[in-house]
């Protein structure tokens, strides 16, 4: 009989717990071990979400494949950064049709690249 989100979720959330780790990876084997599902379909996803949320743990969907989880709390004492302190001037350019989007996604995409290169 499959679990449901909720009790997917504690499962976890003691997984992670016991790890004593500040930050995982969870691939989605087992999730759906835990789950005890054959397959992970996004509405149940959906929910485990919100469930781990409920217990101060973000779960977030890894591009490699699998999972990330991370306390939220570990975001309290996160720097935060304002739109005034780094877009001030694209913004201005972006409506003077200076700047585009695509401009933008060219920056992000290799940031993207170059924290993947340096990861390995």
């Amino acid at each position: 009989m499959q679990r449901t989100a909720e009790e997917t979720a504690i499962l976890l959330a003691l997984l992670f717990t016991r790890s004593k780790a500040k930050r995982a990876r969870i691939s989605e084997k087992t999730v759906r071990h835990l789950s005890k599902r054959t397959h992970l379909r996004t509405v149940f996803l959906d929910k485990l979400r919100e469930a781990l949320d409920e217990i101060d743990l973000h779960f977030i969907e890894l591009g490699r494949g699998g999972f990330g989880i991370i306390p939220i709390s570990a975001l309290d004492g996160a720097q935060a950064i304002m739109a005034r302190q780094y877009l001030v001037e694209d913004l201005k350019k972006l409506k003077r049709g200076e700047k585009s989007f695509d401009d933008f996604r060219a920056e992000v995409t290799a940031n993207e690249e170059e924290d993947e290169e340096n990861e390995e």
